[in-house]
């Protein structure tokens, strides 16, 4: 099987220019024969990818955090020349949620063999249209959790930082900030051609069930169900995030009154103010979003126990 991993170098706090290596060199001859190539910054491992597409290999490992699996996937999905590799995943960076949704053991080690293993699984896919810079339309697509509101404009603000940008510790102090700066936002659209109104802080769709390191946002999501789920709630006051935030963490904050759920296929969604929009962890314009659900579109290499 021709392999290439696309790695992050920058990922697990700058590790992994000294950790990669080492790891190819723990899984021994397995692992001999994969082809490395390092991204050089935001967007590289898109460009790679789509390389990979085109030269032929037959399975493409993300190497790093959430941000790298949307490059790289972004970058087999829309390059349009050669075969789709499957997606081999080796989780370097500070946020991993996506492996979380499979069975890929607890150590590198384990991670690597799998994401080299002939087990695959079908994965969905939603490919979604935000509107980009200058008032234009784009195209992405997002295996996991996209979030409309508050989640985006953590993110936003995290990447505004200069300084301390890594880590578990800036995104809570950035997410602490942003909490205090709550607002409503007005969503009009259709789900599954049903109208649909609400007034809310989040709107967050997932395939799997975790995003923001360990939060399981969408506890009932799975990433060949076959169906998106919906997470929004109905004017949460302040002090009613605040206790409902570590639940999140457990999945029961759908309990909540004003937490809502349902299952969809496609949506239309527009924001009164626009809201930013984030896949994956990574901003990804703003409102109007419009989402539709490709069943099992990425071969994923990892055990079919994978739930």
């Amino acid at each position: 099987m021709k392999t290439v991993a696309i790695v992050n170098p920058v990922a697990g706090f700058r590790r992994a220019p000294h950790a990669w290596p080492a790891l190819l060199n723990r899984l021994g001859a397995r692992a001999s024969r994969v082809v490395t190539w390092w991204t050089q910054g935001p967007g590289h491992a898109e460009f790679l990818a789509a390389q990979a597409k085109r030269e032929g290999f037959d399975r493409v490992l993300a190497v790093g955090g959430d941000g790298t699996i949307f490059e790289v996937a972004n970058g087999l999905w829309w390059e349009s020349k050669g075969r789709l590799p499957s997606l081999g995943i080796v989780p370097f960076g500070t946020g991993c949620d996506y492996v979380r949704n499979f069975e890929m053991g607890a150590t590198p080690v384990d991670h690597l063999a799998h994401s080299l293993g002939e087990s695959v699984l079908g994965v969905d896919m939603m490919i979604f249209q935000s509107m980009g810079k200058h008032g234009r339309p784009v195209s992405r697509v997002c295996l996991n959790v996209m979030g409309v509101g508050f989640d985006a404009k953590v993110i936003a603000r995290h990447r505004r930082q200069k300084i301390f940008r890594y880590g578990k510790l800036p995104y809570f102090w950035s997410g602490l900030r942003e909490l205090f700066r709550l607002r409503h936002v007005r969503l009009r659209g259709e789900i599954d051609g049903e109208d649909f109104e609400a007034v809310s802080l989040i709107f967050t769709l997932g395939l799997g069930r975790y995003f923001g390191g360990r939060m399981m946002i969408t506890p009932w999501a799975s990433p060949h169900s076959g169906r998106l789920q919906l997470v929004w709630d109905r004017q949460l006051s302040l002090l009613e995030v605040i206790t409902l935030f570590p639940q999140v963490y457990l999945g029961r904050h759908l309990k909540h009154p004003k937490i809502q759920t349902r299952f969809a296929l496609n949506l239309k969604v527009a924001a009164e103010p626009p809201s930013l929009v984030e896949a994956d962890g990574e901003l990804a314009g703003l409102t109007p979003l419009e989402v539709k659900l490709y069943p099992g579109a990425f071969q994923v290499a990892a055990p079919k126990t994978g739930t």
